[in-house]
């Protein structure tokens, strides 16, 4: 299922940057790249994208801040390499479960500032 095939009801507004991205779930770890993020997830390019409901364990670091981050999360939507195109590409969008409030502002934060330039 397609991101794009519902209408925008984001809680967050997204930022585009490519962070490496790791990730586990019970039986892998895997490695990849954002697209964007928000305060309230990101969305993670991929080929083999995770189904929705699959809970993960992903950290990623912002070096231009020096922070990283560890935290909880859950794919809520997922674009497989058949339904990609050059407008939509292969991967999973991804919402943070209980992210650490100072965490969670730190992000907000960075979030912020990207948007004002």
């Amino acid at each position: 299922m397609s991101g794009e095939a519902y209408p925008n009801t984001r809680k967050y507004d997204r930022v585009a940057i490519t962070l490496e991205v790791n990730y586990k779930t019970e039986l892998d770890f895997l490695n990849s790249y954002s697209r964007n993020i928000s305060a309230g997830g990101m969305f993670i390019r991929t080929i083999y994208p995770l189904p929705e409901g699959t809970e993960l364990n992903i950290k990623f670091a912002i070096p231009e801040i020096k922070a990283d981050f560890s935290v909880a999360a859950k794919v809520v939507w997922a674009a497989k390499p058949e339904t990609g195109s050059a407008q939509e590409e292969s991967g999973m969008g991804i919402n943070f479960i209980n992210m650490n409030k100072e965490k969670s502002k730190i992000l907000q934060d960075y979030l912020e500032s990207k948007k004002k330039g």
